[in-house]
């Protein structure tokens, strides 16, 4: 079955080498933005907009889209397809971890044993989680944030960049924690939270 991405950002191209990275062969890349029609990416071509992908019908692919709710919408308006993981040969996932569809684990990432991933989730560059942490369908763990051990976060929420969260915290679903936070209690969801340590911003 052919692999295409959905997307052709900037976060694509992260996407796109690391597919490349491990090997594997991308046919083509979908793109909403009429400029990046007909253009290469990296030598991959951009063959179409997102509604010509959804007209394809089932196909192997991947979401190199960086926000979580249009991730979320496009998997289900997408459902048909099959959603392939894909981990950077630079990153360390422990053997025991299994990941759910979509996942991307990018450079210099490191997931530890007992992690369960769900689906769709980024695990961006640099970004650590540690052992037997659970961590949600759709969520962004943002380039150099850390989750210590037994961290669960839940769907849809956004780890900011450089943002820690401590032993045993749970941040719910759709919340965000800001750049450079850290989390040393719970966050309810659809909270932001930001700063050290890190408080309540607004809902979102």
């Amino acid at each position: 079955m052919k692999l295409y991405i959905i997307g052709a950002g900037g976060h694509a191209k992260v996407v796109l080498s690391t597919v490349l990275e491990a090997g594997l062969s991308v046919d083509g890349l979908f793109d909403d933005d009429p400029k990046k029609q007909g253009i290469d990416i990296m030598g991959i071509p951009v063959i179409g907009r997102i509604s010509d992908a959804r007209k394809r019908g089932p196909a192997c692919g991947i979401l190199a889209i960086g926000d979580n709710r249009t991730r979320y919408r496009l998997a289900q308006e997408l459902s048909e397809w099959e959603w392939l993981p894909v981990v950077h040969p630079k990153a360390y996932v422990h053997p025991s971890v299994r990941l759910g569809p979509g996942t991307v684990v990018f450079a210099g990432a490191i997931v530890q044993p007992g992690v369960r991933v769900g689906a769709h989730i980024i695990i961006n560059t640099g970004a650590t989680v540690d052992h037997d942490c659970l961590v949600g369908d759709f969520v962004h763990i943002a380039p150099g944030a850390h989750l210590a051990g037994s961290v669960t976060i839940g769907e849809g929420a956004l780890i900011g960049i450089g943002a820690v969260v401590l032993p045993g915290i749970k941040v719910g679903a759709w919340a965000v924690v800001g750049a450079g936070a850290v989390v040393v209690e719970d966050v309810p969801p659809h909270v932001t939270v930001v700063g050290v340590p890190a408080k309540p911003l607004k809902r979102v």
